[in-house]
C-alpha cells in the first residue's frame, strides 16, 4: 500500500508536468477532468495570410487541433462572414471576411468553435483595412482683399491631415482651424499662387501627401471677371427646375446678372445681379438634367460653375392651363387661366418661342391664377403660352398651351368680318378709273353701232 501511493503521486506529477508543457507551448488555460482531454479556452484557432482591402480584410482560419465544428464569427467593429462552419486537418483553410471598415481602421475578429476530438475555442485576431492614398485638398474660389485674398479648403480635415501652405511673390499665407486660407502682403492688384499640401497623419487610415493650388489677386488695379460660382443646387418639379447658387467673388466689378444653362437641351434662365436663383421651364419630364451657372459683370463673364447633380422633372396631377382665344390677331387680348399652383404665390406668364413676358398673377385660395393680357404687335404664327410658378406640392410647375397669332385681315380673332372697314384710297381711285374707262368704251361702241345702222 505504501508503495502504490508514491507511484500514484508520481503519475499525477507527470500529468501535471505534461500539461504545463502544453500550456507553455499554446499559452492557454486548461480545465481538466479526470479522464477527459484538455479543453483550451479562448485559444486553439489559427490565422494566416491576411489580405487588406479598402473596406476590410480577409484571413485564413484553421485550428491547431485535429479539427473544429460549430464555428461562429464576430467582428468589432465591422461585419464578418466565414466560408464554412467546420474544418479538419488536410482541408483548405476557411476564409473569414471582415467588411464595413474605414481606410486603415482595425477590427478584432473573434472565432468560436468546438474542437476535435473535444474541447472549445474562442480565439481573437486583429486585422485592419488598407490605408487610402491622401486626397488632394479641394479649394474654393478666391475672394479678393485689400492686400491679398482668401479661400477655403472645402474638404479640410485636421484629424486626418497636416497642412502646409506656401505662396509665390513673397506673399504670406496661413490656414486657420476651420480651413480658411488667408493670403496677405500683396500690392494693389497683385497676384500670387498658393499651394496647399495635405500630409496624412499617422494612424489616420491614409498615407502619403497630395496638393492643390489656387491663384488669386488683391483688390485694386483693373477689375476682372467674377470668380466661377460654386456647384449649384437644384430642385426639380413638373417640367421645370429651380436652380440656386452662392454669389461668387466679384473681383473688382459688381455682378450684373447670372445665366443658368440646362443640359441636355440648352434651356436657360437668367437672374439679376442681386438674385441667386431662377427657374428653367419647358423641361421634359423623365429626363435627367444637370445645370451650370455663370456670373456676369462689366469686366466680363465668369467661367461656368461645376455641373449640378442630375435632377429629373416628373409630372404632377390637378393642374391645367387654358386660353379663351387660341387663335387671335396681333396685339389681341387673351385670358389665361392656370390651375394647380400654391395659393398666394406668384405665377408668371410668357409667350414663347422668344420669351415675351405677358404679366403675373397671384394664385387664389383654389390654386388658380388668371391673367388677361395683350399679345405683342408684329408677332404672327404658332406660339406657346407658358405659366411658371410653384405647384401645390411646393415644387416648380411649368405648363404650356398653344396659341396661333394670325395676320390682320386673314380671318383671325373671332373669324367674323369687321364692320366699318375702309378700302385704301388708292384702291378707291383705281376702281373709279376703271369704271370711267368702261363707261367711255361703252359710249364709243354705241356710237359706232348707231353709225352703222343709219340708212
Amino acid at each position: 500500500m505504501h508503495t502504490a501511493r508514491p507511484r500514484r503521486r508520481a503519475a499525477g506529477r507527470l500529468r501535471s508536468t505534461l500539461l504545463a508543457a502544453a500550456l507553455s507551448l499554446f499559452g492557454s488555460v486548461a480545465v481538466v477532468a479526470t479522464t477527459a482531454a484538455p479543453a483550451f479556452a479562448c485559444h486553439g484557432m489559427a490565422f494566416a495570410n491576411e489580405v487588406k482591402g479598402a473596406a476590410g480584410y480577409t484571413v485564413e482560419v484553421t485550428t491547431i487541433f485535429a479539427g473544429a465544428n460549430g464555428i461562429t464569427v464576430s467582428a468589432n467593429p465591422g461585419t464578418v462572414t466565414i466560408s464554412g462552419t467546420s474544418w479538419e486537418t488536410g482541408q483548405p483553410p476557411l476564409i473569414a471576411t471582415v467588411t464595413g471598415l474605414t481606410p486603415g481602421q482595425a477590427s478584432i475578429l473573434t472565432v468560436n468553435a468546438n474542437l476535435l476530438p473535444s474541447g472549445t475555442a474562442c480565439t481573437t485576431y486583429s486585422g485592419s483595412a488598407l490605408e487610402a492614398a491622401a486626397a488632394a485638398p479641394a479649394l474654393g474660389a478666391a475672394t479678393r482683399t485689400a492686400d491679398g485674398f482668401t479661400f477655403a479648403i472645402t474638404n479640410f480635415n485636421a484629424t486626418r491631415y497636416s497642412y502646409a501652405i506656401t505662396a509665390t511673390n513673397d506673399a504670406q499665407a496661413t490656414v486657420d482651424e476651420d480651413g480658411l486660407v488667408t493670403v496677405t502682403g500683396l500690392a494693389a492688384g497683385g497676384s500670387a499662387t498658393v499651394t496647399v499640401t495635405a500630409t496624412a497623419n499617422e494612424g489616420s487610415g491614409y498615407t502619403g501627401t497630395a496638393s492643390a493650388s489656387r491663384t488669386g489677386r488683391a483688390l485694386g488695379g483693373d477689375p476682372e471677371p467674377p470668380a466661377a460660382p460654386a456647384k449649384p443646387t437644384v430642385v426639380a418639379g413638373d417640367s421645370a427646375a429651380k436652380i440656386t447658387w452662392v454669389a461668387p467673388a466679384t473681383n473688382g466689378a459688381a455682378i450684373t446678372g447670372y445665366v443658368v444653362t440646362a443640359s441636355p437641351g440648352g434651356a436657360t434662365c437668367t437672374a439679376k445681379g442681386n438674385e441667386t436663383s431662377c427657374v428653367i421651364a419647358g423641361l421634359s419630364n423623365g429626363t435627367p438634367y444637370t445645370f451650370k451657372v455663370l456670373a456676369r459683370s462689366a469686366a466680363g463673364d465668369s467661367a461656368a460653375s461645376p455641373a449640378s447633380d442630375p435632377r429629373t422633372p416628373a409630372p404632377t396631377t390637378n393642374k391645367d392651363l387654358s386660353i379663351d382665344r387660341p387663335t387671335v390677331e396681333p396685339g389681341g387680348t387673351v385670358t389665361l387661366v392656370a390651375e394647380g399652383y400654391r395659393a398666394g404665390t406668384r405665377v408668371d406668364f410668357y409667350l414663347h418661342s422668344d420669351p415675351v413676358f405677358l404679366g403675373s398673377a397671384v394664385a387664389n385660395a383654389s390654386g388658380v391664377a388668371t391673367l388677361t393680357a395683350d399679345l405683342p404687335q408684329g408677332v404672327t404664327g404658332g406660339h406657346t403660352a407658358r405659366a411658371i410658378g410653384t405647384g401645390l406640392n411646393g415644387l416648380p410647375l411649368s405648363q404650356d398651351i398653344a396659341v396661333t397669332i394670325t395676320a390682320s385681315g386673314s380671318g383671325g380673332g373671332d373669324g367674323l368680318p369687321k364692320t366699318g372697314d375702309r378700302l385704301p384710297f388708292g384702291m378707291i381711285g383705281l376702281a373709279a378709273g376703271l369704271l370711267l374707262a368702261g363707261l367711255a368704251l361703252l359710249f364709243v361702241a354705241r356710237q359706232r353701232n348707231s353709225a352703222t345702222n343709219r340708212p
